[in-house]
């Protein structure tokens, strides 16, 4: 048996877990330190106690370094053995939406950290049929109409969370696009912890290998909701020469942070204050080990000399929690994540349009009627049907 051959391990929630409590533990560790310090510091300055004081520091810190190795230690038994139980109950069936769905979230905040460690928990790129849980395999999708529509979810996300409960009346875009248009639906999945231009890279890679799979496709609509929009359009920035770019009518992005997310923004303010002062450094160092996605939202689609290829027409939407998205709170807070000036970045020219809707908030873009019928207008404009 090659290398090729050998199974793949099963996903383990036990070594990232292990791993992250590892590395929390040492900055606990130097958090405990920075607090003794400061207080022995002070009580070595006093005369007559500074003996004393430094003789308890260095017993206090004996005793802590052994604390924190037994802790470190006990961590890595309990979580080794959970690990050989979780992987001798593991099932070979793929995971159903609501596991999908944590991993799906652990990957959002650490799926750098699992991609660089080679963990199996770390959450591969590919396209899904609706309803499956295995990935399409692509020379065998039926695509009648010779048009392909292409969901991307947002960070921390997966597929799933274009699929609204069947009893909430909400729109499902994926069926409705389907029905309207004719259009073969497939929803991505991607580890959203990576950096964003390295899900395009790998996001082109798919959509050229879709073309080479289905040689008949004349027309690709990708729709992407908040990181979703960032990551294809950052495609479609490094897709210049390939097959798939030349059939790529439309993307629509929902909630997209084109210019960044002030959220992010905030993190990193906070972080460097925290790193201002030695006795909150460590709890800053935890904040930083948030993935690469999550820090690239810092600038949204990023400040390279990107450009939008001719061919492709933008559609943008933003939203804003506030029901008159024009007032001051609207503009301020938006949708709670992405406010309007950064959803709607670009200004309006041929083959770029903008739309805003009040009273709707980051993750209820998802499902709702309103922004549907943005969606259908926006698919109708200059669609042909086949004949």
């Amino acid at each position: 048996m090659n290398k090729h051959d050998r199974p793949k391990p099963k996903p383990s929630y036990a070594p990232a877990l292990q791993r992250g409590l590892h590395e929390v533990s040492h900055q606990v560790e130097a958090m405990h330190r920075a607090i003794a310090g400061k207080t022995f510091g002070a009580l070595k300055q006093v005369p007559g106690v500074a003996q004393p004081a430094a003789l308890v520091e260095s017993i206090h810190d004996a005793i802590s370094t052994g604390v924190h190795t037994a802790v470190r230690l006990g961590n890595r038994g309990l979580l080794g053995l959970a690990g050989r139980a979780e992987r001798a109950l593991a099932s070979d069936a793929p995971p159903g939406p609501r596991e999908s769905g944590i991993r799906a979230a652990i990957n959002g905040v650490f799926g750098d950290h699992l991609a660089a460690h080679g963990e199996a928990l770390a959450t591969p790129m590919q396209l899904f049929e609706r309803g499956q849980h295995t990935a399409a395999t692509l020379d065998h999708l039926r695509i009648p109409q010779r048009r392909v529509c292409i969901f991307l979810h947002g960070l921390a996300c997966d597929e799933h969370s274009w699929i609204p409960d069947p009893d909430s009346g909400e729109p499902d875009y994926g069926k409705l696009v389907g029905a309207d248009f004719g259009y073969a639906v497939l929803y991505l999945r991607y580890n959203s912890g990576l950096p964003i231009a390295d899900n395009a890279a790998a996001f082109s890679d798919v959509l050229q290998a879709l073309c080479a799979a289905q040689p008949g496709l004349s027309e690709i609509l990708l729709i992407g909701h908040s990181m979703g929009g960032l990551v294809a359009r950052r495609a479609l920035w490094q897709g210049e020469g390939r097959a798939w770019l030349a059939h790529t009518r439309m993307l629509i992005c929902l909630g997209s942070p084109q210019l960044g997310s002030p959220l992010e923004r905030l993190g990193m303010i906070t972080n460097h204050l925290l790193d201002s002062f030695d006795v909150s450094a460590p709890i800053g160092a935890i904040a930083r080990r948030r993935s690469a996605g999550i820090r690239d939202l810092h600038d949204g689609i990023g400040t390279d000399a990107g450009q939008d290829p001719p061919n492709v027409e933008l559609r943008f939407l933003g939203a804003t929690i506030a029901e008159d998205g024009d007032s001051p709170l609207g503009q301020l807070v938006g949708d709670g994540l992405v406010t309007p000036d950064s959803a709607l970045a670009e200004p309006v020219r041929a083959n770029i349009a903008r739309g805003q809707l009040g009273g709707l908030g980051h993750m209820a873009m998802l499902h709702d009627a309103r922004v549907w019928r943005h969606i259908r207008t926006w698919i109708a404009e200059g669609f042909v049907p086949t004949a």
